[in-house]
């Protein structure tokens, strides 16, 4: 079913939504998350147009207003006004949501749906959750009960402690783990041009491969880096 237009609701107004509901910037498509609220909005005819959908590339399309990106003002828009934040589990949009009080519903992306690259969400949403930073949902079931707990609580039930310096280490984490999935594919594309250059001399053999060459083989996984660090 085709995304619903903002114009056609009043999500998009003054009042601003009470549920949003964000995917993130990832190129892999979230399309769970996004069928996963669209069977809470089939429940909940009479708040569709209190629900806002930012669902990328899924190929999902959520039946309630909603968008495929949105420049990083208007997102921050519309949490400043939300009063449940539902996300993906990526921890810069986990930190916006601390920063305006939210205690937010998350669903982590997984590896073998093809959500993402690896499984350090889940790991680092296990995390959170057990110290009660984030309500984690793993069923369609758990994330209706948890938005409706949330919309329910409030902003009141939100983080509690210094929320800024928390937001800024898990950014900091953020920033580390997107490094960490893009060196294999420096390298990848650091040896495909080194294989297409000239060969040695003859006589000269090619040196062997030093650290650089090896590094793929070796390199730190995200979710071993999470577990040191945390």
């Amino acid at each position: 079913m085709p995304a619903v237009s903002t114009g056609s609701c009043h999500a998009g107004g003054a009042a601003g939504p009470r549920i949003v509901v964000t995917v993130g910037t990832d190129h892999h498509p979230f399309d769970r998350l996004i069928a996963w609220t669209n069977d809470w909005v089939r429940g909940h005819r009479e708040r569709t147009g209190l629900v806002f959908a930012q669902y990328g590339t899924s190929r999902v399309r959520p039946e309630c207003p909603g968008e495929p990106m949105l420049p990083a003002g208007r997102l921050a828009g519309l949490l400043d006004r939300a009063d449940v934040v539902v996300c993906h589990g990526g921890p810069g949009t986990i930190a916006e949501a601390w920063r305006r009080g939210h205690l937010p519903v998350v669903v982590p992306r997984r590896r073998r749906l093809g959500e993402h690259v690896d499984d350090h969400q889940v790991e680092f949403c296990a995390m959170l959750a057990g110290h009660g930073h984030i309500r984690l949902a793993r069923t369609p079931e758990e994330l209706g009960e948890l938005v409706l707990q949330a919309a329910a609580e409030g902003r009141a039930a939100g983080p509690r402690g210094p929320v800024t310096d928390t937001a800024a280490a898990v950014e900091r984490f953020a920033a580390l783990v997107d490094a960490l999935i893009d060196q294999p594919r420096r390298l990848r594309r650091r040896g495909a041009r080194g294989a297409g250059s000239a060969g040695t001399a003859p006589g000269h053999p090619r040196p062997a491969p030093g650290p650089v060459a090896q590094a793929p083989a070796s390199a730190p996984n995200p979710t071993t880096a999470f577990r040191e660090h945390r």
